[in-house]
C-alpha cells in the first residue's frame, strides 16, 4: 500500500501541466432536481467529493464557500457514468441530464496522471485514496500555492472507477464554460441510449 502523506510535500515540487484548448469539450452529468444545479453550476458547498478545494470552517462541517466552487468533468460519457454511477452498479436514471461543454479559452491543469502526481509532490493514487480528506488536503494545497503551481484552473486525473481521465475545475475556470441548450439533453433521451448500453457492458454496469 502506497504511503499518502498530507501536504506539503516532502520535496520540493517540479509539476506537470495539461492544456485543454478552445476547441475543447468536456461532458457532465448532473441533477437539475438537486440544489438547483445546471449545465454550468459550480459547487460551492463542501468539501465532499475527490478534488474539493472548499476551506473547511472552525466546527469541523461541510458548509458554503462563496470564494470556492468546484465542477467535474470527463472527455466521454462513459468516464462520467462510472463517476456518477459506479458506486452503485447500476445505471438507474431519474431526473439526470448530460451536457457538452464548450470553453471559450484554453484552460491550465496541474497534472496528476501517471509521474504527474510524485511531480506534484504527492502520488497518483490521490485519486484513488478512500479517505477523500488526503485528496481534498492536496487540492486545497494545489490551489492555494501560487508561487510554485501557479493560477491553475483545475487538476486533470485518471477517475478512481475505470481509469478514464477526469477533470476537476476551480471557480477559476467558471467564465471560460459554455453551453447553448441544445447541448443539453435528459440521460434517458433515446439517441443516448446505445452509448448508455455500450459504457454499461463496458464497465460492468447494471442497466
Amino acid at each position: 500500500m502506497v504511503l499518502i502523506a498530507l501536504p506539503p510535500p516532502q520535496r520540493a515540487p517540479d509539476p506537470l501541466y495539461s492544456t485543454l484548448s478552445s476547441s475543447s469539450f468536456l461532458v457532465r452529468i448532473f441533477d437539475p432536481t438537486r440544489h438547483g444545479t445546471q449545465a454550468l453550476t459550480f459547487r460551492h458547498y463542501g468539501p465532499i467529493n475527490r478534488f474539493d478545494h472548499h476551506r473547511i470552517p472552525d466546527e469541523g462541517n461541510c458548509a458554503d464557500d462563496p470564494d470556492r466552487g468546484i465542477y467535474y468533468a470527463g472527455y466521454t460519457l462513459s468516464c462520467c457514468l462510472v463517476e456518477y454511477f459506479g458506486d452503485r452498479g447500476v445505471i438507474e436514471i431519474k431526473d439526470e441530464q448530460v451536457c457538452r461543454v464548450q470553453l471559450t479559452r484554453g484552460l491550465r491543469l496541474l497534472d496528476l496522471r501517471g509521474s504527474g502526481g510524485l511531480r506534484a509532490g504527492s502520488v497518483a493514487a490521490l485519486a484513488k485514496v478512500a479517505d477523500r480528506t488526503f485528496s481534498q488536503a492536496w487540492s486545497r494545497y494545489f490551489y492555494e500555492q501560487k508561487s510554485t503551481y501557479g493560477d491553475i484552473d483545475g487538476v486533470h486525473y485518471l477517475n478512481a472507477h475505470n481509469d478514464e481521465e477526469a477533470i476537476a475545475l476551480y471557480e477559476r475556470a467558471q467564465s471560460t464554460l459554455l453551453c447553448p441548450d441544445h447541448q443539453i439533453l435528459r440521460l434517458d433521451h433515446p439517441s443516448l441510449r446505445p452509448a448508455l448500453q455500450q459504457a454499461a457492458k463496458d464497465n460492468n454496469l447494471d442497466f
